[in-house]
């Protein structure tokens, strides 16, 4: 009886070692592949151009020291029932040169959808912080998605992160 309870005892332990939460496991899945593109043109009565600031890096000690960040830009569809249009992401460094243009395609987010592009410390050129200009639309002005910087690094136990939001610089309703 005390080798089945010693048997069973190591049974319960080594079961609970096994990691029963599948989506830690999931790797890591390229937004392209899941969102929904649509070629041509949309006729929207709402349209509006967001800027979101970001930073490639933060100054510590008095300038003397500065730690790169890895930049994510946020786009999300807070709207339950309607969607919203993705006409343009574009990524301009801090004297307003184009450094990259994300879609070829108007990229559209469902109700409750949401899509983020990664720019990892590795990636980002020194002083090239400036901002994204998203171009989207719907068919309603009442929508109100959330744009965000998101900005990161870690090093050593030293860790900082920090949001920025977008603002609207040209709201536009054309019906």
């Amino acid at each position: 009886m005390k080798k089945i309870t010693v048997f069973l005892g190591l049974i319960l332990f080594l079961h609970s070692c096994i990691d029963s939460n599948l989506n830690l496991k999931r790797e890591r899945v390229d937004m392209h592949q899941v969102n929904q593109f649509h070629k041509g043109s949309i006729d929207l009565p709402h349209r509006d151009t967001i800027y979101i600031p970001i930073y490639s890096e933060i100054h510590m000690e008095h300038n003397a020291r500065k730690i790169g960040l890895t930049v994510t830009m946020s786009i999300r569809n807070t709207s339950l029932k309607d969607t919203i249009y993705i006409e343009d992401i574009n990524h301009y460094n801090s004297q307003g040169e184009l450094v990259r243009k994300y879609l070829n395609d108007i990229m559209f987010l469902t109700p409750m959808q949401s899509t983020a592009y990664v720019i990892e410390e590795s990636e980002i050129e020194r002083e090239l912080e400036g901002g994204f200009i998203v171009n989207w639309g719907a068919n309603s002005s009442e929508l109100k998605p959330i744009f965000q910087g998101v900005m990161i690094s870690t090093h050593g136990p030293q860790g900082v992160s920090f949001i920025t939001e977008g603002v609207s610089v040209s709201a536009k309703t054309l019906r």
